[in-house]
């Protein structure tokens, strides 16, 4: 088995003092960190959970969470976390799924979070030092679920600490991330393995403030964020990137309109932006934004394929596989070990271009659509946040471009933006019917176009029969 010293119980020694964890008034150095990493490892093992057992977690972000994930994953404990904001009975079926011995919280297990075990003490200098097994597995990941049931993706440890490990963004002692993402989805894990190995410190969001408020009064250096979260807080009265202390600002989740990259550079910060996705344990490539759909080269331990127009990858980042009914891992790679994104996209020189999914395009008229790029086209709009575009049957083109729009401000006319998109996109690309956007579910990070399709259908339906 390949193991590694935990980083923590490391920093914890090296530099004990060094802050890890900070919420609103409440900061742990390493050596607290660690202290209450013992105290919550051995609680675990008095509720008979061991090395390969799993635990249901559904919390949204907060510190205990942190400490319980890293506790899981030095015991060899499996995490399975799930958006909390799920109805009960789905979160009893998704538990069942992953055969879960135990759910946090819940009143079968009550955790103390808050002590420590005393690492002077004479019994303490005999343990040995804490290694993590980077074979095993760590979590159970639970994806969008967005046409149909969610897939169960399993990573191994070492798959996110290879990711970290190979981030672009740099990343030192001292340096601070706010835990923007949450932590039932990838990109959130990726900022815990990305400050611990870092010696670095991990941010929980501050419920009292706005984010402009915390980024103001937080010594916050390095922020996650969506395009959207990213324009609200640019359009903060009296808001500066200059009155923070952020250095790395990274960007992903959907494309990146270049309003967005240019109103960051007049504040004097460079954005980064990624391609990432749950198989590969976040990041695939990361690059300073340019161009809307570039994405880079791929980052340290990935490779990157075009087959067929497919964007396909493997490295040490490879996901162990999809966790099967019987408890079976499924990896589908292909006779060379090429895992095949759905994605679509093409080199740009030595840089990845994101086209969109595969599975997304659709005919009208007898012309291809894809609509990822009708998307990116309007959001360079100034009055557009986010866009989706579905197809809904009609009778005349087969197919009809339908298009949701999310406004940062008062709604244009729908003729006016046809017209612009006329300037760019071929007539057969433009939408034919336009409708407003939905309310989403809380925790939503993905776009969920199979509801958005639903919508649009229905829609379609209760106007044909008025």
């Amino acid at each position: 088995m390949a193991k590694l010293n935990c980083p923590i119980e490391t920093a914890a020694h090296q530099s004990p003092e060094l802050p890890a964890l900070r919420d609103a008034g409440f900061l742990l150095s390493y050596a607290q960190l660690h202290r209450r990493l013992l105290s919550l490892q051995q609680q675990l093992l008095g509720y008979g959970l061991s090395r390969g057992t799993h635990l249901f977690i559904a919390s949204p972000n907060c510190w205990q969470l942190v400490l319980l994930l890293w506790a899981c994953w030095r015991e060899g404990i499996v995490a399975c976390p799930v958006n909390p904001s799920f109805p009960k009975d789905r979160q009893q079926a998704l538990k069942n799924r992953v055969h879960a011995h135990l759910t946090w919280p819940s009143d079968d297990i009550q955790l103390q979070f808050d002590k420590g075990l005393p690492t002077d003490e004479p019994e303490n200098n005999q343990r040995t030092t804490t290694q993590l097994d980077t074979e095993a597995l760590s979590n159970l990941i639970f994806t969008s679920g967005s046409s149909g049931e969610p897939k169960i993706v399993a990573h191994r440890l070492g798959n996110h600490l290879a990711n970290a490990r190979g981030s672009a963004v740099p990343l030192s002692q001292g340096d601070c991330w706010l835990l923007s993402l949450p932590l039932f989805h990838v990109g959130g894990l990726g900022i815990l393995f990305r400050c611990f190995l870092a010696g670095a410190c991990v941010c929980l969001p501050d419920r009292h403030q706005t984010l402009a408020q915390q980024l103001s009064s937080t010594p916050i250096t390095h922020l996650s964020l969506v395009p959207t979260q990213l324009y609200r807080l640019l359009h903060q009265v009296d808001f500066h990137f200059s009155q923070t202390k952020i250095k790395h600002l990274l960007l992903g989740g959907a494309p990146i309109p270049e309003s967005l990259t240019v109103a960051c550079q007049a504040q004097c910060l460079e954005p980064w932006v990624s391609y990432g996705l749950s198989e590969m344990a976040s990041q695939v490539c990361t690059t300073k934004a340019t161009e809307p759909g570039i994405v880079g080269s791929p980052l340290q331990g990935r490779e990157v394929t075009i087959i067929n127009g497919e964007i396909c990858v493997k490295g040490n980042t490879l996901f162990a596989g999809y966790y099967q009914p019987d408890g079976q891992l499924d990896c589908p790679v292909d006779e060379k070990g090429w895992f095949h994104t759905g994605d679509a996209g093409h080199w740009h020189n030595d840089a990845l271009v994101i086209e969109g999914r595969r599975d997304n395009q659709f005919i009208s008229g007898g012309e291809n659509i894809q609509p990822e790029q009708i998307e990116q086209q309007l959001i360079q709009h100034p009055a557009v946040a986010q866009a989706i575009v579905v197809p809904t049957p009609d009778d005349e083109w087969g197919m009809r471009v339908t298009c949701f729009i999310d406004w940062h401000e008062a709604p244009r006319p729908y003729s006016k933006i046809a017209d612009w998109l006329r300037q760019s996109l071929p007539g057969y690309m433009i939408p034919k019917t336009w409708l407003p956007w939905p309310e989403l579910p809380t925790g939503t990070l993905k776009l969920p176009r199979a509801e958005f399709k639903r919508r649009a259908v229905q829609s379609s339906s209760s106007h044909s029969t008025r």
